[in-house]
């Protein structure tokens, strides 16, 4: 089996995010904050805007796309009492990749890209009910924090979720 090999996205790859961003949509529609419909109605500029704005790792099996993950920051990171929050959205590995260490991989690519930027912490929401994924979480060195909140996705349709957080080395 072909080795899965995981690297930032490029910009002008737009149609390679548009393609394992809808993939993600139809395979595990519950798990994300946003639907097939919305996403496929985008145009364009929407995917070039998306594939250069923020941090965002294709896993690659040979020439085939086979997961994702993307990390955005959240504050301006402005003042003294202020911090940018480095956040984990969009992980999603194809059915066929998984467990083949894609997800590891995506993990310490955007943990990696986080800890460049200073970071002290990645978080990231999971949805309740969505096992699997809180499993490798915590496998993966992610931690509950008992904060929890409602999700309203744009369709009316909503699911609680727990925040998680995993400390991260000191930058050098």
């Amino acid at each position: 089996m072909t080795p899965v090999q995981v690297r930032r996205l490029q910009s002008g790859e737009w149609e390679t995010l548009r393609a394992v961003r809808l993939a993600a949509l139809a395979d595990a529609p519950q798990a994300f904050g946003s639907t097939m419909a919305r996403e496929q109605a985008f145009d364009e500029a929407e995917w070039r805007r998306r594939a250069t704005n923020s941090h965002t790792f294709i896993a690659w099996r040979g020439d085939d796309p086979v997961g994702q993950v993307t990390v955005i920051g959240r504050g301006d990171g402005a003042g003294p009492d202020s911090r940018r929050e480095w956040e984990l959205v969009g992980m999603w590995v194809s059915p066929d990749a998984r467990g083949s260490g894609s997800a590891d991989l995506l993990v310490a690519a955007a943990a990696e890209a986080v800890q460049a930027e200073a970071a002290e912490h990645l978080i990231l929401w999971v949805a309740d009910g969505n096992a699997r994924a809180r499993a490798f979480y915590l496998r993966a060195g992610f931690r509950p924090t008992g904060v929890r909140q409602r999700f309203e996705r744009r369709d009316g349709t909503a699911f609680d979720e727990e925040k998680l957080v995993m400390p991260l080395a000191a930058a050098k």
